[in-house]
């Protein structure tokens, strides 16, 4: 009795123990299932991300003017786009000698295109949308532009900055010269961090 109570045991811990071995596992299909759906969730993370606008940062603005830029001052701009989307908002700051705040911009950005590096937005307190170009150099230096031109509505402020492009008021080939809104610069920026 004694060798079949010990048989028994040891099957009873055998089957026991392979139970044990399997607690825990997932199909096979099922991880592959959830690997796939991983990998999509990656790929559509990136693709959103790749979407954000190209000059998303808070920055220190500086002036510039034939051909050279200032060093970057207590002038702010904050630039960030939704997750996903064409919009988001700009912040700016701009600041005087004595350290106060003498304009600022708090603005919902309502569309931007990284190709035509363009945004336009439209500050809390307005009704009108204007437009904000910016290029990047070779240096990898970015100058923007407030072109200033508020509209109604979206469809008249591309209409006017097209315009303005067309006549030659706004262009980028010499931004730290001109091109900003007739003979006017283009602003620097500096990355904050």
């Amino acid at each position: 009795m004694k060798t079949i109570f010990k048989l028994t045991l040891v099957m009873l811990c055998a089957l026991a123990n392979s139970g044990c071995a399997d607690t825990g596992k997932v199909d096979k299909s099922v991880a592959d299932n959830n690997l796939a759906l991983g990998l999509l969730k990656t790929v559509e993370s990136s693709t959103k991300e790749a979407g954000q606008i190209e000059i998303r940062g808070t920055y220190l603005q500086a002036s510039c003017s034939a051909g050279s830029c200032n060093i970057p001052g207590s002038n702010t701009v904050s630039i960030q786009s939704n997750f996903g989307t064409t919009t988001g908002y700009l912040y700016v700051d701009y600041v005087n000698g004595a350290g106060t705040s003498t304009y600022r911009v708090n603005a919902e950005i309502v569309e931007f295109s990284n190709t035509d590096r363009v945004l336009y937005y439209k500050p809390k307190n307005s009704a009108n949308i204007s437009a904000l170009i910016w290029t990047i150099t070779e240096a990898k230096e970015i100058l923007i532009c407030d072109v200033f031109n508020g509209k109604p509505t979206l469809a008249e402020t591309k209409t006017d900055l097209n315009s303005r492009k067309a006549s030659g008021t706004v262009y980028t080939t010499n931004p730290k010269s001109a091109g900003c809104n007739g003979s006017f610069a283009f602003n620097f920026l500096t990355r904050t961090f």
